[in-house]
This record gives structure tokens, C-alpha cells and sequence, in this order.
């Protein structure tokens, strides 16, 4: 009878435990609406050379040897340790198997002493469960998950919508954080079932307390339709890889993107806020005069002239009309110099030779949200070189990439000021700025103010916590029915909503604001009040009083040139149809006055 062969795995398996010969990769969550690297995901790589290289091979292998718990209890703690080392900022996401975490009880304070000895507070780790195995223990599921949380670990459940009954596990877990699997987020621009299945999620998320995650967040586009669903922290290969040494903070290319869109009316309405004295708001403010050459310029001088001054780094081109048609960039031209034979053969050539015929160029009236877009989807290795300004088409000066992120950021934090700080709308004072500005330059719009009926019994039977979950539910309703190139939201303050209207088919707009509401709300509400359409509270006198469910209501005023002298006598007037449709029944509504309205003048 003939031994069985010895498993090469199994023998791969002792040395990689005995030596710990495995590495800890970290890959960044980031914030999407604040524009920072919420935290870190680490994730475990085998030796380079081994067959056990690859997680699934190496996971796989340790639970077949019935190692799993032993490998994963040392990854996490060599996980905490290097995180701790490399000073990273943020949460620490921990991946562990159910066998691990049915387990918890017995470590969970062992790894907190660990914790406090590296100078880690338990809140800043995150456990996250992947669903690669099943769970058939579920009250010794719950008892982990509480000896976790009792010493303030927080709790996520990986891969949403993959394994081994997910929706189910997530009822059941009440975890931190959902993440949503990566087959769900690539390529959900081009596929309308996907978006639903997420904007289903974050529904859900909303009622529950937790935050969603997007994993797997590959390409550009998909970023886009993500924010516009409410999601505001995702992961993938669209901002960084995996890395054994990674970047404690966003690269300058997404810090700068995501700045900007962050509060993307905010940016978009500058104009509508008192903007302090030599506020930078285009362009013409960033440009300088600086050094110049024409195709003439021949290689050698060039190469000359970024010798002789380290701190040039780039030299606009132009025409006999001043007009731009390259830049050289210091980093190429002195690259190509070193190259044999260069100088040789492009000695007296020109310049053209080793110039980009195709840099940033923005004519000085460009706001900065356009050059804040344009700078994002740059080259990162092109951003130290700037941006040419023209007016008219001819050269007017050069600006520097540094300024015009710190431009975007002065903004921003101005704006900030007059945001409201729950759904980070403009508020009343950049409202009546932009009110004002469109009356006197006699545009044509609609005025709308909204607010959320039945909301103060709603906040007395839910708590504030979900109260404030609902206004920026109405907030996300009215921004995503919105285009923030002709239409400006703003929030008053409370369930209080001002919309400024200028797209031809505001009434369709108006009209989807209602159906979103009306969908989303019902996550808020347990199955007993939706089923009799409201609750019962007392009043002051102690008497049992109904209320229904909330629901959004809009009362509406066409402007024409000429219509009002200013913001507040067109404020004055929306009273009345905001008057009109609270006596209406029904689930969401809108009501618009279409009387044409008598101008109202300032009084002297």
C-alpha cells in the first residue's frame, strides 16, 4: 500500500504561519462628499514566489487544513501593527471569515488590550464579515457581534448581494456599514437595473443607521451616477490599488476633483454669494505675466533657460499673433536633452521640436468650477506645470495649479458659511442673492418653496436622528431633479426648501421631486403606521390625536421680466400657493399660482 503524496499546500501553509512570510496591502475608502480617505482597507498577500501568493488560494487552502482561525487571528493583529505604523488616517476595515468571528468573544478583549498598548481607540477598526462561508450558529453570531461592540469595535458586512443570504444577514447583523459587492458597481452608468438595486440599498441604509460602501469602483462615469444616488464612500482601482505603502491622503488630481464637486451648487452659484473684497472667482485673477518664447526659440536655448532657473517649470509658446500653441515643459525638454545625440541633431532646431502642442488653456472669463473639472482630468505629472490664460484668444498670462486649488478650497470654505449645515444647501443669505440677481437681469423662472408636512409628530415618534434622515432625503429628491445648470436649490432651514427653477420642463421636475419623496419615505416607517397611514400621539390638552404620514408639499410662482422688484416681494407671494396646497390630501403635491402677478415696487 503506497503513502499518500504530502499536500504542498499544507507544507506551504506551516512555513507561511511558523515565518508570518505573508504582507499586509492597505486599499483607501474614500469620502466622495468631503473629499478625504475615510479610511483603509488591509488585505493579505502571500509570498511573491509561493503557490499560496493569491488570498483566495491561501484562505481557501487554511480553512480546508482547518487553520483559517489561527491564519486570521495573526493577520489581523500584523494588519493593526502596520497600520499603526505607517500612521494611517481613518478607519481600519478588518476582513475575518464566520469562523473567525463566531469566535470573537474569546479574543475581542485581547485585541482590545493590543489596541490600547499601540495607542489605537477600538472605534477606529472596523470588522468586517465576508461571506465566503456559510453561518449556522446564528445566536452565537449575535453574541459575537455584541462582545465586539461592547468594546467599541464597529461591525460591516462585505459584499452585498453576493454569498450566502445577504439581505437576510444584514437584518439580522444591524451592522455599521454595508458594502455594496463590486458586480452591483461596475458599469452601473450604462445599466439601469443596477442603479435600482443600489438606490434600493441606500434606502434601506437610511433607516437603519448605516453607512454603504461601493466596492470595485473602476471608471468615472459609474463615480458620477454613485453620488448622484446618495453614496458617499467608495473603493476600487479608480483612486488606488492596493499598496503595502500607501498615500495617507487623496493625490492632488482627485483632492482637487472631488473638492470640487463636493458642493458642486455652492461652486456653481458663487455669484450668488457676498463674495469678499478680491474674491478670486475666474481665470483673469490667477494669471501671471511670465516668460514667453516663439517657435523660433531654437532646443538649446530652451534647455538653457531651465538650466539657469530650477523653479521654472513651464514656458508658454506662441505665435506671431500671441496666440498660445504649446508649452515646454521643464521635466520633458530637460529629459530629451540628456538623451545621446540629442543636442547633436536639435541643437539649432526648434523649439516645436520638443514642445506639448496641447496645453491647458482658459480664457479669462473661465469660472472656477470649468478649470477646477479640467485641472481633475489632467495627467498628475502635468498638474506642477499650470495653465495658460488668454483673452481674446492671445496670451495673458500663466497661473499655477497650487493657486487654483487653494481658489476652489477659499471658496468652498466661504461658501460653507452661508450652506446650511445639515444638507450643506445654500442658505437664505445666497438665496436672496440669487433671487435678486435674476430679477434684475429680468430672467425668466420658477420660484418654488417646499416643506415636509407632519414633520414635528414625526420627529417626536421617530427621534431627530431620523428626522434629520428625512430632510436630507427631500434634499437629495430636489437636488437630483435639478440641473445645476440652469436650476438652484437652497435650503431655508428645518423641513424649509427653496427651489429657482429655469429648465423648460420644471413642471415634470416638480413632478418627479413628489414620486421620489413619496418612494423613499416609506423606508422610514414601521409596517403598523404605513398600514393606517399614520400614528397617534397626544396633544397639549393629552388627547390621543392622528397624524398622517409625512409627505412633501410645493407651492410655486412664475416669474416674467418685470414681475417683482426683488427677493422679498416674490417671497411674499409664494405664501399664498404654499397656503393652497397644505389644504390639500394626498401623498406628495405641488400647486402653482399662474395668475400673472402685479409688479411690486420698493418702498422709497
Amino acid at each position: 500500500m503506497r503513502d499518500h503524496a504530502p499536500d504542498p499546500l499544507a507544507h506551504a501553509l506551516d512555513r507561511l504561519i511558523e515565518q508570518r512570510s505573508f504582507d499586509i496591502h492597505f486599499q483607501p475608502l474614500i469620502a466622495i462628499d468631503r473629499a478625504e480617505v475615510y479610511g483603509f482597507e488591509a488585505l493579505t498577500r502571500g509570498p511573491a514566489d509561493g503557490p499560496l501568493h493569491s488570498p483566495l488560494v491561501l484562505f481557501e487552502a487554511a480553512a480546508r487544513l482547518g487553520r483559517l482561525v489561527e491564519l486570521e487571528h495573526l493577520v489581523v493583529r500584523r494588519a493593526i501593527q502596520r497600520f499603526k505604523g505607517l500612521g494611517l488616517p481613518g478607519q481600519l476595515f478588518l476582513n475575518v471569515t464566520a469562523d473567525t468571528l463566531l469566535s470573537a468573544r474569546e479574543h475581542a478583549g485581547l485585541l482590545a488590550e493590543e489596541l490600547n498598548e499601540l495607542g489605537l481607540p477600538t472605534s477606529r477598526v472596523v470588522i468586517e464579515l465576508t461571506e465566503t462561508r456559510p453561518i449556522e450558529d446564528l445566536a452565537r453570531l449575535d453574541d459575537a457581534l455584541q462582545a465586539l461592540r461592547e468594546r467599541g469595535f464597529r461591525v460591516a458586512l462585505d459584499d452585498l448581494g453576493e454569498g450566502f443570504a445577504s439581505l437576510r444577514r444584514w437584518m439580522q447583523m444591524r451592522p455599521d456599514f454595508v458594502k455594496i459587492d463590486r458586480h452591483f458597481i461596475d458599469g452601473i452608468a450604462q445599466e439601469p437595473l443596477k442603479q435600482q438595486f443600489v438606490r434600493s440599498i441606500v434606502e434601506m441604509a437610511l433607516s437603519s443607521g448605516c453607512e454603504v460602501v461601493a466596492e470595485g469602483l473602476e471608471q468615472e462615469p459609474d463615480l458620477d451616477v454613485l453620488r448622484r444616488l446618495g453614496l458617499s464612500i467608495c473603493q476600487g482601482y479608480l483612486f488606488a490599488r492596493p499598496s503595502a505603502t500607501p498615500r495617507a491622503s487623496l493625490s492632488a488630481q482627485w483632492s482637487g476633483r472631488l473638492a470640487a464637486d463636493a458642493q458642486p451648487r455652492l461652486l456653481q452659484n458663487d455669484l450668488a454669494l457676498p463674495l469678499a473684497q478680491g474674491a478670486i472667482t475666474s481665470a483673469a485673477q490667477l494669471a501671471r505675466r511670465g516668460l514667453t518664447v516663439t517657435a523660433a526659440a531654437n532646443c538649446r536655448s530652451v534647455v538653457d533657460l531651465f538650466h539657469s532657473d530650477e523653479q521654472l517649470l513651464a514656458i508658454p509658446v506662441l505665435d506671431a499673433q500671441q496666440r498660445p500653441i504649446g508649452v515646454l515643459r521643464s521635466l520633458h525638454v530637460l529629459k530629451r536633452s540628456t538623451e545621446r545625440y540629442f543636442m547633436d541633431i536639435f541643437d539649432k532646431r526648434s523649439c516645436v521640436e520638443v514642445m506639448d502642442p496641447h496645453p491647458l488653456v482658459f480664457d479669462v472669463a473661465t469660472p472656477l468650477r470649468a478649470m477646477s473639472d479640467a485641472l481633475a482630468n489632467l495627467d498628475e505629472r502635468l498638474l506642477m506645470d499650470g495653465f495658460i490664460v488668454t483673452r481674446d484668444g492671445a496670451y495673458f498670462g500663466s497661473g499655477r495649479s497650487s493657486d487654483l486649488l487653494k481658489a476652489v478650497s477659499d471658496l468652498q470654505v466661504h461658501a460653507a458659511r452661508y450652506a446650511n449645515p445639515l444638507t450643506l444647501l445654500p442658505g437664505n443669505v445666497p438665496i436672496d442673492n440669487h433671487l435678486d440677481r435674476l430679477i434684475e437681469a429680468g430672467e425668466s423662472f420658477a420660484a418654488v418653496v417646499w416643506d415636509i408636512d407632519n414633520f414635528k409628530p414625526f420627529n417626536d415618534v421617530y427621534g431627530y436622528r431620523v428626522g434629520d434622515d428625512i430632510i436630507r432625503l427631500a434634499a437629495r429628491a430636489l437636488t437630483q431633479a435639478a440641473d445645476p445648470q440652469l436650476d438652484f436649490v437652497g435650503h431655508v432651514g428645518g423641513d424649509d426648501f427653496v427651489m429657482v427653477l429655469g429648465s423648460a420642463d420644471w413642471e415634470a421636475r416638480l413632478t418627479r421631486i413628489c414620486e421620489a419623496f413619496d418612494a423613499g419615505v416609506r423606508s422610514f416607517f414601521s409596517a403598523e403606521h404605513l398600514a393606517a397611514g399614520g400614528y397617534v400621539t397626544l396633544n397639549r390638552q393629552n388627547q390621543p390625536s392622528f397624524h398622517p404620514l409625512p409627505t412633501f408639499s410645493a407651492g410655486a410662482v412664475l416669474h416674467l421680466p418685470g414681475s417683482f422688484d426683488s427677493a422679498r416681494a416674490l417671497s411674499a407671494a409664494l405664501a399664498e400657493p404654499k397656503r393652497v396646497v397644505k389644504g390639500r390630501a394626498g401623498g406628495s403635491r405641488y400647486f402653482v399660482d399662474r395668475r400673472t402677478p402685479q409688479r411690486t415696487l420698493r418702498a422709497a
